[in-house]
């Protein structure tokens, strides 16, 4: 998100330099294109993540057909191994929208599409979840390996402030409801779109004339206001680039005591790799993003640690992510469409299926 004259004085290059390198990135698709991720408590949304059986690949397609045309997806991925061939997918809505969703889901098993649904926790770390990012410093560019010693870090005791987790109160306190308009919709979907554009490419893309007017100044105040609603920004990076392939997703029975750790072990910020955890009831679920010899290294660490788990690998290429769609705000009432026919009876029919 930074200029490149800031980014050329962090690796020490020429401003030029950066900008012919970063160029050059963007042609090779190292990487592609910086997204927002947005506080969704603030914008009156909730999260919702459900691990999916499918009977087939026919039925596959059909379901993430589903996701193309539901309002509210934020995510879907394919999931292979054991019995559990199939997709996991997460929504970004209204709570009162929930319903309509579970319904859904349902209908799929009833005509069935699926043969079992997961509901997972929600990654947040009021709910004992956390997220790890990649290190780079990790990686060896002249032997073109990731070097990281597992064994040594867990060995360590992780520090008492990694085990303190904010309570569903205090997070609540700390959350502000922003009023939103159509054009404020629009302008959180070019964020979660494309967050490095510039305002007035953001007004083009919205369908507005830059010289009109006072629009400049209108949607700029926009903006600068609506950061608020930003939590972070991601750069989707090519990983093969570095190695890193392999996308294992680990559901574990675990005491509440080992859970906690590796949860702690994550948050001290020495793991190199792309990874998210959730704490459930019975254990935890572990995604990650690593090369081969460590991929062997984190089930070796789940089967010394965990009581028993599942391992599913996550499909990374047919993975899909999306950005907040505007026509889900309802310009008249400035409020996040809830209606049956919109979020229930649409979306199923357009994979032929009826309530």
């Amino acid at each position: 998100m930074a200029p490149a004259v800031r980014l050329a004085k962090e690796v020490g290059v020429s401003t030029p330099t950066a900008i012919s390198w970063l160029d050059k990135m963007r042609e090779d698709n190292v990487f592609r294109g910086v997204k927002a991720n947005l506080r969704v408590h603030d914008l009156g949304l909730e999260i919702y993540d459900f691990l999916l059986e499918v009977s087939s690949f026919e039925a596959l397609e059909r379901i993430e057909r589903f996701c193309e045309i539901h309002p509210y997806t934020l995510y879907r991925a394919r999931v292979y191994g054991g019995n559990h061939r199939g997709i996991l997918i997460q929504f970004r809505q209204p709570h009162t929208t929930f319903p309509h969703l579970q319904t859904a889901l349902e209908v799929m098993k009833r005509e069935g599409l699926v043969t079992s649904i997961r509901e997972l926790p929600t990654l947040r770390s009021i709910y004992g979840s956390t997220h790890t990012t990649p290190l780079l410093e990790a990686w060896d560019p002249e032997r073109m390996v990731w070097v990281f010693d597992w064994q040594s870090w867990w060995r360590t005791e992780p520090d008492l402030g990694t085990r303190e987790t904010s309570s569903v109160t205090d997070n609540r306190k700390e959350s502000h409801l922003l009023d939103l308009d159509y054009l404020d919709a629009q302008i959180l979907q070019a964020f979660t779109s494309d967050a490095r554009r510039k305002n007035i490419d953001i007004i083009r893309s919205i369908g507005l004339d830059p010289q009109e007017g006072s629009i400049q100044q209108k949607v700029s105040k926009k903006i600068k206001r609506l950061k608020a609603a930003i939590e972070s920004y991601r750069v989707f990076i090519n990983w093969t680039f570095f190695d890193v392939y392999n996308t294992p997703m680990i559901i574990a029975r675990a005491d509440s005591e080992t859970t906690d750790r590796l949860i702690a072990k994550l948050k001290e910020g020495e793991f190199p790799f792309s990874s998210s955890i959730r704490k459930t009831t019975e254990g935890f679920v572990w995604f990650a993003r690593l090369p081969s010899a460590h991929f062997s290294e984190l089930v070796s660490l789940v089967w010394r640690i965990a009581d028993s788990y599942e391992l599913l690998i996550m499909d990374y290429r047919h993975s899909q992510t999306y950005g907040l769609w505007a026509e889900t705000l309802d310009k008249e009432s400035e409020g996040w469409k809830t209606g049956r026919e919109f979020c229930l009876e649409k979306p199923l029919k357009e994979i032929g299926l009826d309530l």
